[in-house]
């Protein structure tokens, strides 16, 4: 995310009025627009793979998968954002330019976004009520982590090397699809 836009707060009309007039994206919180900055092409790379892997994973499954450009809203902290993949199901509410109540959210994480990935907005996804999974893929390696909900209050994290494992949707995921095609630059300056 970047600044701040507006100092003024915005109703969600004038919000979803904003993006309509305007060739860019906001995250919306309680009032305050957030300029969304660009990906790069490995964080485009992962989040289509991911979702191509959901879609052809849950098929016959009364689930639906969005990708970057559909909002999801927070309730709890009355927050638009959009998530790189999201996954409804059953419990899941559509409203036609935003949805509530995924079971499944990734986020792709970059330098700029990976604290607030992993503290603030993992915190307003966990106030989701339907949200079983939460999956953080780093995209300048090869490495994920997943978040399962026990209970209310309580998540699990596991960082599986091969195959991402959704028990309540019958479904799993290989790891080295998540990064097909993905080319990591080398940091290593040994000759």
């Amino acid at each position: 995310m970047s600044s701040v836009l507006k100092q003024n707060r915005l109703t969600h009309e004038e919000y979803f009025a904003l993006e309509q007039a305007e060739d860019q994206r906001y995250e919306y919180h309680a009032g305050e627009v957030f300029a969304m900055a660009g990906g790069t092409e490995s964080h485009a790379l992962i989040s289509m793979n991911v979702g191509a892997a959901l879609v052809s994973a849950l098929r016959g499954k009364p689930c639906r998968v969005y990708g970057a450009d559909m909002k999801l809203y927070v309730r709890d902290y009355d927050k638009f954002c959009y998530p790189d993949v999201q996954v409804l199901c059953e419990k899941g509410i559509r409203h036609g330019v935003s949805v509530e109540n995924p079971l499944l959210v990734v986020e792709v994480l970059s330098d700029s976004t990976e604290s607030y990935d992993r503290g603030r907005k993992f915190q307003h996804y966990r106030s989701i009520e339907a949200l079983q999974y939460y999956l953080l893929v780093d995209q300048s390696r090869k490495h994920v982590e997943l978040y399962e909900r026990e209970s209310a209050s309580r998540w699990v994290l596991s960082d599986p090397q091969e195959r991402l494992v959704f028990k309540s949707l019958d479904i799993s995921l290989d790891v080295e699809e998540i990064y097909r095609q993905v080319e990591f630059i080398s940091t290593d300056n040994t000759p």
